[in-house]
């Protein structure tokens, strides 16, 4: 069983580490807040782009040079670049975060261990039809296809979120891929900008690192109350 709740109040000699629990919580709950505050920005500025791209330039002019207009459309903009950006992210973070919230579930870990272990399977024969032998390819996999599946979806998640956060903070001067995989490649580890990579990395992971943190106080949180019965 996996719990992200509070750390409860508990008397005696458990109230000390217990109270350490509940600040180290809701630091954790501020440090998460403020960091999904700070990594929306790169996606919200890619949408920008993205959208910025997609408007006809004779239009955007029309628009930037009519009185209040321009003014409303650059706020409405702004607004629904925020609005995609976020939805953007979260359904990245999701996707990453997915699989650490689900592994560290007890019930659903055994639910899927027992499934796999109980389940029949079917003997693919060369007389079967090919969609009939895909069905009972794809059936004896299951359940454990799904977690195959959702870790290659979380690997090609981190590779765009990646590639995201690169382009927002590049490590490189021209901001190329190219040339980031060039320096990478040969070694000329004094022409990458650290402080941009450092953003970048801190970017794409620090969510999941905090979500960690958290499953492990909760984990210590339930240990201690268990304890205390």
């Amino acid at each position: 069983m996996i719990n992200f709740t509070m750390p409860k109040r508990q008397g005696d000699k458990k109230s000390k580490p217990n109270s350490l629990l509940r600040i180290l919580y809701w630091g954790l709950v501020a440090a998460a807040i403020w960091f999904a505050y700070l990594n929306i920005q790169p996606y919200e500025k890619v949408v920008a782009l993205l959208s910025g791209k997609a408007v006809n330039g004779a239009f955007g002019y029309l628009i930037s040079v009519i009185p209040i207009v321009n003014g409303i459309a650059a706020i409405i903009g702004k607004g629904i670049t925020w609005i995609l950006g976020t939805i953007l992210w979260g359904i990245i973070q999701i996707i990453e975060v997915l699989p650490l919230v689900l592994y560290n579930n007890e019930k659903f870990v055994q639910t899927i261990i027992s499934s796999a272990d109980s389940r029949s399977s079917y003997q693919v024969k060369d007389n079967d039809d090919p969609a009939l032998r895909m069905l009972k390819k794809t059936y004896n996999k299951l359940p454990t296809s799904v977690i195959s599946n959702l870790e290659i979806l979380k690997i090609f998640t981190y590779t765009i979120d990646f590639l995201i956060c690169i382009t927002v903070y590049s490590p490189v001067a021209s901001g190329k891929f190219s040339d980031f995989f060039f320096i990478l490649a040969t070694g000329q580890w004094g022409k990458l900008d650290y402080g941009n990579l450092a953003l970048a990395l801190i970017t794409l992971f620090a969510i999941e690192v905090i979500i960690s943190l958290i499953v492990w106080v909760g984990k210590l949180s339930y240990a201690i109350q268990e304890s205390a019965k």
